[in-house]
């Protein structure tokens, strides 16, 4: 449900975009303007009318000053008073607009950058007032210096106060939502990057910081936070957050297709066509007067390698199963769409209106929602994936320190331990005669004795506190667990030997020889584990030596009885 909603939200969105130049009802001015060039700003005034070019491509001028001149038929005029001229607010040195009336009179408006950078319209606009006179509008007169796109000579227009006010409060509500929009997948990459630390999670961070940015500084909401933003600086951060947008745009595609799926030959095409832009773009701003006007189209057509490495990587990847292509082809599907018109017309192939602008947006925003869908779904592929990395890694671990016939654990596991705590004791048990139940009875026999055998050390130590039974191989025993002193822990070893006869007497369900077992016990005063077992299997030895089916601990004293059973101390000296 929650993703219908945020569908919703945009299809709200982008009505208010779409709907408020439709209610400005604007004049555009484009087909109607003849143009000219000139080094001077009155010698493009001064230029003829019948030596202004009026068709093709007439707004391509790298003259240091641009004149446009238009003759504005009365039946196309939005209205006669409260009136406003809007352009492109790119890039310009200065700006002279004239206005012709039908008395003959004449008003000169100087336009500095600041005053373009003050007058924002909502979207990538600046409005000047038409001054109001007695008679009617005729003509309107522009030289520009030094324009920056041929856009802010090309894409002028006319349009009443009243109806620019309305659309600029409608777009510039719709730019606050689209950002809005635009935050979610910048809270949610956040969020998942603390938990999976992928590239492909920032890469996406950057895409759609990027197109946050690049929202802020196209819409003119930027000069809401900073009113004295350069014109110049905000033209030019314009583009490079749309480059690296579309760049950081590649690379998240490169991240949501599996890996197994593009060959290296392909990923570094990838690479490499996400860094044309960039490159093209350092160009541009360091290309200066050479490629002032070309340094759109030249941007745009930079864009073309990385539309078409997208679109085979996302095809092959479709091909092959992907997931994470279906959602990259979902995102991509309006881009692609929204940037191969303006590519067309970049290169002056194609007209298209105002809101093509708008689609930009429209684009960018399915593009985020899309492929932070697909960010989600891969992220829980990998975490799956990583799941079962580990439990495997647990299991192989498991397996290879637990012993696979008795499934205690292993003398692998027992090496781990390095010390042995004060605190701790160490007992050694021994299955007496154990060659002879092989001999007698058969290694198959002998092998469910082990079984039985550890089987029942287990049990009796399932209440012993951080007690773990291993099997060092052969009819070897080792039982690690937390005691007091060496009476606590002689205890413990004499339960498990008497437990042990207790149930391989009468009583015992089990159809297999009885045995007994030679213990050999140790405390721990923090010495290494070795040194540790040395001493606990010196014991054993003794018990062994003194008959066997007793107990021993390695401590200082004299020798002692217990339970019928003779089991003495040994000095280490």
């Amino acid at each position: 449900m929650g993703l219908y909603r945020l569908l919703a939200t945009m299809v709200c969105a982008f009505g208010l975009l779409w709907a408020a130049p439709l209610a400005a009802q604007p004049l555009p001015l484009k087909s109607l303007t003849c143009t000219a060039g000139a080094e001077s700003a009155s010698a493009a005034f001064d230029i003829p009318r019948g030596q202004l070019r009026c068709s093709g491509k007439r707004f391509s001028h790298r003259d240091r000053f641009v004149r446009t001149f238009v003759e504005v038929p009365s039946r196309l005029l939005p209205g006669s008073k409260g009136l406003v001229w809007q352009t492109e607010a790119s890039d310009f040195s200065s700006m002279l607009v004239r206005f012709t009336y039908a008395d003959g009179t004449q008003r000169l408006i100087d336009v500095d950058r600041q005053m373009a950078a003050r007058n924002w319209f909502a979207g990538n606009r600046f409005s000047v007032p038409i001054p109001d006179e007695a008679a009617r509008l005729v003509a309107v007169d522009t030289v520009v210096e030094r324009p920056y796109s041929a856009a802010t000579t090309a894409k002028a227009r006319i349009l009443t106060q009243a109806r620019s006010a309305e659309a600029h409060y409608l777009r510039s509500l719709a730019y606050v939502l689209v950002i809005g929009l635009l935050i979610l997948p910048l809270i949610y990459d956040l969020l998942f990057y603390r938990i999976l630390r992928q590239p492909f999670v920032l890469w996406h961070l950057g895409m759609v910081g990027a197109m946050t940015c690049y929202t802020l500084l196209q819409s003119g909401l930027i000069f809401e936070l900073l009113p004295d933003l350069e014109l110049g600086l905000r033209w030019r951060a314009t583009a490079l957050a749309f480059v690296l947008a579309l760049s950081s745009a590649v690379m998240v595609v490169r991240g949501l297709i599996e890996d197994r799926l593009l060959s290296h030959g392909i990923n570094a095409a990838l690479i490499v066509a996400a860094m044309i832009p960039i490159l093209v773009k350092i160009v541009a701003l360091i290309g200066g007067e050479a490629l002032r006007i070309t340094v759109n189209a030249w941007l745009m057509a930079s864009l073309v390698p990385s539309a078409l490495m997208v679109a085979v990587a996302v095809a092959l990847a479709l091909s092959r199963g992907s997931r994470g292509a279906r959602w990259a082809a979902l995102g991509l599907s309006v881009l692609m769409a929204v940037g191969l018109l303006r590519l067309l017309v970049a290169l002056g192939l194609v007209e298209f209106g105002f809101a093509l602008e708008d689609g930009v947006f429209v684009a960018m925003v399915v593009l985020a929602i899309f492929t932070s869908l697909g960010v989600g779904d891969r992220f829980l592929a990998l975490r799956d994936d990583r799941d079962q990395a580990r439990t495997q890694a647990i299991r192989l671990g498991q397996m290879a320190n637990t012993d696979g016939l008795t499934g205690l654990a292993n003398r692998r596991a027992f090496d781990m331990v390095a010390r042995l705590k004060s605190g701790q004791g160490l007992l050694l048990a021994d299955i007496d005669r154990f060659k002879a139940v092989n001999d007698e009875h058969g290694h198959q026999v002998g092998d469910a004795v082990l079984c039985h055998v550890a089987a029942i050390l287990r049990d009796a130590l399932n209440e012993q506190s951080g007690a773990r039974v291993y099997r060092l191989g052969g009819e070897e025993f080792a039982i690690v667990a937390d005691t007091v002193d060496g009476q606590e822990l002689m205890q413990l070893a004499e339960k498990l030997r008497l437990t042990l006869i207790r149930v391989d007497g009468a009583e015992s369900p089990v159809d297999l020889p009885a045995v007994t077992v030679s213990i050999g016990a140790v405390m721990g005063q923090g010495q290494l584990m070795h040194q540790a077992f040395a001493d606990a299997d010196a014991a054993l030895y003794r018990a062994k030596d003194g008959g066997r089916d007793c107990s021993v601990l390695y401590n200082a004293g004299t020798a002692k009885r217990h339970g019928g059973r003779l089991y003495d101390t040994m000095d280490p000296a």
